[in-house]
């Protein structure tokens, strides 16, 4: 606004204005591209939690099967009781399967 005209040709002055809307949507990429990735990343937060809940569930599973197993009749044809060694031994399975999923939990914590 000194009183001087612009030396720039309109080619000159379009060829600017290019350079600037190109400088734009380059931003403007990159911030698109890291919500992208902050997306992602929410996701796959997501997806780790989802697998370490059926990870668990499914060692949950295993060990109520344990327990469930160890306290009912193998042998459901007979009439004979299961000796007390087998359902102490039983019982055991069902409390170190048990323990091991408690004490992998406490290790995760």
């Amino acid at each position: 606004m000194s009183g001087k005209k612009s030396q720039l040709t309109p080619f000159e002055s379009r060829k600017q204005l290019l350079l600037v809307e190109s400088e734009l949507n380059r931003a403007q990429l990159i911030n698109e591209m890291r919500d992208f990735k902050n997306e992602i990343q929410h996701l796959n937060h997501q997806v780790v939690g989802i697998v370490s809940t059926a990870s668990l569930a499914a060692k949950l599973v295993a060990a109520f099967s344990d327990v469930g197993r160890a306290f009912s009749h193998r042998d459901e044809g007979e009439n004979e009781k299961p000796s007390w060694f087998s359902t102490l031994l039983n019982g055991a399975k069902a409390g170190t399967s048990l323990w091991r999923l408690v004490r992998s939990r406490w290790r995760k914590a």
